[in-house]
């Protein structure tokens, strides 16, 4: 097996490490995850632990406090 001389470290994070801001609406959360993996629109519903789709104007923030306490 031959070992590289140039061993690189990551310098950014990879995309499906990033996080979504607490304060941003359920829709651009949902816009974000489609064009960030190349998925298309509508190919993700962010729902509560009942199933039930999240309403667009919500916020991610308070879709992950449902989540903790009912999940």
């Amino acid at each position: 097996m031959v070992k590289s001389k140039f061993k690189q470290k990551r310098k950014m994070t990879p995309t499906r490490f990033k996080v979504l801001r607490s304060d941003g609406s359920i829709e651009s959360a949902q816009k974000t995850v489609e064009t960030t993996f190349g998925l298309p629109a509508g190919a993700v519903k962010l729902v509560y632990p009942s199933g039930r789709k999240a309403r667009a104007d919500s916020t991610v923030g308070a879709l992950l406090k449902y989540w903790d306490s009912n999940g």
